[in-house]
């Protein structure tokens, strides 16, 4: 056996000798193989692709970047248009009051059934890019103007200030500064009749004020202001620089240190002219401490304001001409509690309780303006219905026209029905 594999073996081995060498051109692929060309032939290079016959796939990207680029351009164009929309606005409103009275004043043998359209005001106000305008006019009885003001916002970088000029409220009480539609109560009642119209510390005057509103996280606003004083029958003052011109210089500072609560606290010093003899311009200060509170309770809400104003006055009790300054005090308060009215449709029930007392000379006892105020509101944000009585009483020691112009104080008892819409 060991023989026969060395034999074979070597037949192999022999065998394989005698294999001729592999032709190295035959092993090459056909498809790599390097052509022949000949002698006189030129070579001709191999050709380069069209530029204009790129792939398909290249000519629609091309295509999605443009369409991407004009949808993205439209939306900036449309984002740019709304944030301009959106700085330019005109609101226009209005508001009405009608009211049926039942008033039984004192001396009088019987009560009087009144039927009055209390208010009918209409308003338009136009912002655009910091340019703030406002008109409102009282049509009720003899139209006339309540507001007319220009505001330029000269600082809109985290501190806001603003300048207003034009006939407005002058920035001194909460109760005042705020809206009639605002308040649950029908109107502001007498004791806001004396301050605005006689003593001069509040309402609507022709002036120019300054708004700071800090960015501090108790909102902290000072409003600042100088308004042309007027005398007793409301005619413009024309003083000289001893008279202060007959301006009226007014200041307010408020701060909100939770949500819901603000605290203010104003000052003023006031022009007035009594058409009395002697005719003569005098100064008189005041000083000014609020708070509002608007915070759920349970399922109600709480709303209340709240004040004290203390200062001095040309309008004195008495016949003594030597008695020209008098030191005057008041007090109010106004607490509403309401039931439902979270969003602008829904209804709502509020009943309401004022009180306010002011003492117009410290030198007289029997001289108080007393006024007590009870009622109930039913309604929405756009309307309401609201039942009130009111007392008045005013003391038989009050100066002449405590309340209005040549007019006697007089006491009264008032039970009111009133309907109100606001646009």
């Amino acid at each position: 056996m060991t023989v026969c594999a060395v034999g074979l073996l070597a037949t192999r081995a022999n065998a394989e000798d005698e294999l001729p060498a592999p032709d190295t051109q035959g092993d090459v692929p056909a498809d790599r193989a390097t052509p022949e060309v000949a002698p006189d032939e030129p070579r001709v290079p191999d050709a380069q692709p069209d530029a204009d016959a790129r792939p398909a796939k290249h000519k629609k990207d091309k295509k999605d970047k443009k369409d991407k680029k004009d949808k993205k351009d439209k939306k900036d164009k449309k984002a740019k248009q709304a944030k301009t929309k959106q700085k330019q606005k005109l609101d226009v409103g209005g508001r009405v009051f009608v009211r049926n009275a039942l008033v039984k004043l004192e001396g009088a043998d019987h009560a009087a059934l009144q039927s009055t359209l209390q208010s009918a005001r209409t308003g338009a106000e136009y912002r655009s890019h910091g340019l703030r305008a406002g008109l409102s006019l009282e049509l009720a009885g003899k139209a006339r103007v309540k507001d007319a003001f220009v505001q330029l916002r000269l600082h809109d970088e985290g501190t806001k200030i603003d300048v207003r000029a034009g006939q407005f409220k002058m920035p001194f009480s909460a109760i005042e500064l705020t809206s009639i539609w605002t308040l649950p109560l029908a109107d502001r009642g007498v004791i806001h009749d004396v301050l605005a119209k006689r003593l001069q510390v509040a309402g609507r005057a022709v002036g120019a004020m300054l708004v700071i509103e800090w960015a501090w996280p108790w909102h902290t606003a000072l409003r600042a202001g100088v308004f042309q004083g007027r005398d007793d029958a409301d005619e413009l003052l024309t003083g000289g620089a001893g008279d202060g011109f007959g301006q009226d210089g007014v200041v307010r500072l408020t701060v909100e240190p939770a949500h819901g609560f603000e605290l203010g606290v104003s000052g003023s010093t006031r022009a007035g002219r009594l058409l009395v003899l002697p005719i003569e311009i005098r100064r008189s200060y005041a000083g000014e401490l609020d708070a509002h509170v608007d915070v759920p309770v349970g399922p109600c809400r709480l709303r209340a304001w709240l004040e004290a104003i203390a200062g001095t006055s040309w309008l004195v009790g008495g016949t003594n001409s030597a008695h020209v300054h008098a030191k005057f005090l008041e007090t109010r308060a106004l607490v509403g509690l309401r039931i439902g009215g979270a969003h602008k449709r829904d209804r709502y029930v509020e009943l309401y309780g004022f009180a306010g007392v002011l003492d117009p000379d410290a030198n007289f006892t029997d001289d108080r303006v007393v006024e007590l105020t009870g009622g109930a509101s039913y309604g929405t944000r756009a309307w309401r219905v609201q039942l009130e009585g009111e007392l008045w009483r005013v003391g038989d020691q009050a100066p002449n026209g405590i309340v209005e112009l040549t007019v006697p104080p007089i006491d009264s008892t008032t039970v009111l029905l009133q309907v109100g819409a606001h646009i």
